[in-house]
This record gives C-alpha cells, structure tokens and sequence, in this order.
C-alpha cells in the first residue's frame, strides 16, 4: 500500500461508520442528520470507489509481476496494467483533493435586464429558458420564485430555484455547476424592437448564490 495515501484509511472507515448509521431507521427519523450523514456518505463513496479501483490495479500488477518471473508472456501485459496502476493513482489523486463544502447546495439565480431596454428583457428571457433547460437535462427541479414581466413578454428580472433531485455526491451538485455563471451576458443581435434591421447590443446580469 502507498504510504502516500495514507489519508485515505480515516476516511474508509468514517464511510464504514456512516453507512450503518444510515441503516438505523431510528437516525432517518431526524431529516436533517440524515441528509447530511447522506451527502458526506455521497461524497465519501467516490473516494472510496477510486481507492478500491487503485488498490485493486495494484495488486494486479504485483500478480502479474510474479507470473512474469516464471513465464515471461506474462511479461506482455505489465505496460497496460502499469498504466491502469498510474491513471487510478491520479484520480485517486484529484478525488482526495478539498472540495468547495458548498458544492453539494442548491442555487438561487436571478437575471436581470440591463442595456438594451425591452430588447434586453428578451434576452433575459433567453437566459432563463437556456437556464431551465440545461436544469431538466441534468435532473434537477426548478421553480420561479419572483419575476417582473416586461411589455413584450420578457423579463425585467426573475429569480428561479434550481434545485437537485435527493442526495448527490459534490461534484454533481447545483452549485458545482453554476457558480461560475454570474456575470453580465451580452449578445449582438436584429432586436424584434428593430425596424429597420440594424444590429442592436444588449446587455442582462445573471447572479448566482448556493441556498441557505
């Protein structure tokens, strides 16, 4: 074993340890603890996925070593399992690597026109049904909490929750996804507001934060 995951045994057996917690239903009678026993089990999990897989190569790689020793067309398939060895240490690597504790939350997004007028109130528009259905092809639940319509159908501002289906490990949570999206969005387009075909820029601001 390599000493330099040694980090990984604490938490191998905290997974152990959180896994027959979740088999008392006396613990599913507190939500809360039991949500986030199955967030840290989530995360945990794909730690040990990897870890398994790691030490597995390894040992594969030692057996086929031995063989090798006494029959050298063993000898033939030590560069792919030395390879499967390196790519399961370097994800092992990545895995065990902090995550943003704020990864596994729920988001809160709010798009709001800026430049452009009613042209960019379509565009918030846009943004939000580009939003909507990035959010149904991952899975998750959506729900407007607040929006001020414009005249031609777009929005002023709206504000919509994006939230994941039950637990999920970090790396598939909401914020995981959209924290990088704040910002002002711009795009160069013929407004419908255009009479005269000319290309108009507009402007809308996006504000993404992780739900309380």
């Amino acid at each position: 074993m390599s000493e330099s995951f040694a980090a990984v045994e604490p938490l191998l057996k905290e997974h152990a340890e959180i896994e027959a917690q979740l088999s008392d239903a006396s613990v599913h009678a507190d939500q809360d603890r039991a949500r986030k026993l199955g967030r840290r089990y989530a995360e945990l999990g794909q730690i040990v996925a990897v870890y398994r897989a790691w030490h597995s190569a390894v040992d594969d790689l030692e057996a086929a070593k031995e063989m090798a020793a006494e029959d050298p067309s063993f000898a033939e398939e030590l560069p792919a399992m030395e390879e499967a060895v390196h790519d399961t240490q370097e994800k092992l690597r990545r895995v065990l690597v902090p995550r943003d504790p704020d990864d596994v939350r729920d988001v809160i997004l709010e798009i709001k026109a800026g430049e452009g007028g009613a042209e960019s109130a379509l565009f918030a528009s846009d943004l939000l049904r580009m939003y909507l259905r990035y959010a149904e092809r991952q899975g998750w639940k959506t729900e407007i909490i607040e929006s001020n319509e414009s005249d031609l159908g777009g929005y002023k501002d709206v504000q919509v929750a994006i939230k994941a289906r039950g637990t999920v490990p970090p790396e598939q949570g909401v914020w995981a996804h959209l924290k990088y999206e704040g910002g002002v969005h711009r795009v160069q387009r013929v407004p419908v507001t255009e009479s005269q075909g000319r290309i108009r820029t507009s402007a809308a601001g996006v504000l993404a934060f992780p739900a309380a």
